[in-house]
């Protein structure tokens, strides 16, 4: 979860100077760290 924390604060610094590329990139890792702790938590049900 911190992870996930951690690549949108990144993400919303990149926007805010105007780098886009590793905005989107940031976006993109934590979409990715997201559905990767969705699968984590919903097997341990």
């Amino acid at each position: 979860m911190a992870l996930m924390c951690g690549w949108g604060i990144l993400a919303i610094r990149f926007v805010q100077r105007g780098n886009v590329p590793f905005a989107l990139l940031c976006a993109l890792l934590l979409i990715t760290n997201g559905v990767t702790l969705w699968r984590l938590t919903r097997r341990g049900k």
